[in-house]
C-alpha cells in the first residue's frame, strides 16, 4: 500500500491513501520523511516467519515436558 504525506503537523504526518486519511507520528516514520513523500507499506514474509519461529521456540522452551 502508498501512503502520501500531506502535511507535517506539530511531529504528526498527515497522510493519504485512496481517500483516506491517516496520522502517523513523524517520529515513527524515517528521518528524511517531507511533504508530498510516498511510504511504502508492505509486509515482510521473511521476518514475520523469522519472528514466528522465535516466540515458537520461547514457548516450546516454557512448555518443555
Amino acid at each position: 500500500m502508498k501512503w502520501v504525506v500531506d502535511r507535517i503537523e506539530d511531529g504528526i504526518a498527515v497522510c493519504e491513501a485512496n481517500g483516506v486519511m491517516i496520522d502517523i507520528p513523524q517520529s515513527s516514520l524515517p528521518d528524511n520523511v517531507k511533504e508530498n513523500d510516498v511510504i511504502l507499506l508492505s509486509v515482510d514474509k521473511d521476518d514475520t516467519a523469522a519472528r514466528k519461529e522465535n516466540i515458537n521456540n520461547l514457548m516450546n522452551s516454557l512448555f518443555k515436558d
